[in-house]
């Protein structure tokens, strides 16, 4: 019986380590089957470079979670390629006019000895304002670039303090004076893309209001940061496309300026989780400004 009972143990035992191995065995390559595929769309999109290719997923397992994080990794790769392809192809777009017309001037310059002095004057006003202009692009452009991509460590910053920097460059280089009204918001962020935002704000205003006598004011109020000038106004049908790249309005094409200020605003503060804006203050004039979102904000 002993024996009996021992031989009908192993059997059983060998039964139940068999049965065992092979659910194992079915659970492990359902998995890994699921884990090959991931690792095929890992390596296509490293041979060729594509990124619009399907993840597989499925499940709600570890597996699964790993797919939808690379599919999403993959869409945010696709939208800052595309955003890239945008901006390159609006710089050349940009770039193609004033190189245009130092080509045009340098080209006249093999005739200078035939120039007036009054035609000489004018055509190295005209070659020092386009210089100008290409190198003022080509650092907007390279800021806009990396505004999002800037490594800046985050902080607790006073906006007043931002603000009141800003201000005092602006006031420098315009002449214009330029009042602040803070609040004391402080917000979690990035100080130098904060006051850069400030500036562009505050250089756009002075551009638009330049032959203005009244203050440019800079407000500052539960992290919404606005600058209000005296100006034209803007029109209304230009309100909704002011924060497009490189984007002119037609009373703008005239003044200088390469249509990225306000776009690095846009950026700057959807960076901070909250929204650039515009609206026509009830004095006239304009007021744009932006707000970063409510959770960065530290108690003042």
């Amino acid at each position: 019986m002993l024996g009996g009972l021992a031989t009908e143990i192993a059997l059983i035992s060998v039964a139940v380590t068999l049965v065992a191995a092979g659910a194992g065995w079915l659970l492990a390559r359902r998995i890994t089957r699921r884990l090959v595929r991931l690792a095929a769309t890992a390596e296509d999109i490293a041979d060729h470079g594509r990124i619009d290719v399907a993840v597989p997923d499925g499940g709600r397992d570890e597996v699964g979670r790993l797919a939808i994080s690379f599919t999403t990794m993959l869409t945010r790769l696709a939208a800052s390629r595309d955003a890239q392809d945008r901006l390159v192809q609006d710089a050349a777009h940009e770039l193609r006019t004033p190189l245009t017309s130092l080509r045009a001037n340098a080209s006249v310059l093999r005739r200078l000895d035939e120039l007036s002095p009054d035609a000489r004057d004018r055509l190295v006003t005209d070659l020092q304002g386009e210089t100008r202009e290409l190198s003022h692009l080509v650092d907007e452009l390279v800021a806009l670039a990396l505004s999002r991509l800037s490594e800046e460590p985050e902080d607790d910053v006073a906006l007043g303090e931002v603000a009141q920097r800003a201000a005092d460059r602006v006031a420098r280089r315009s002449g214009r004076r330029v009042t602040v009204d803070d609040d004391g918001s402080r917000v979690r962020g990035r100080r130098g893309a904060l006051e850069r935002a400030v500036g562009n704000l505050l250089e756009n205003a002075v551009k638009f209001d330049a032959d203005g006598t009244e203050d440019v004011v800079v407000r500052v109020r539960s992290g919404t940061t606005t600058v209000t000038d005296h100006g034209s106004g803007i029109d209304p049908s230009d309100a909704a496309r002011v924060f497009d790249r490189f984007y002119r309005a037609d009373t703008a094409r005239g003044l200088p300026g390469s249509g990225l200020g306000l776009a690095i605003v846009r950026d700057v503060a959807e960076g901070h989780g909250g929204s650039a804006f515009v609206a026509t203050p009830p004095g006239g004039g304009t007021t744009v400004g932006f707000s970063v979102a409510s959770e960065r904000l530290w108690p003042a």
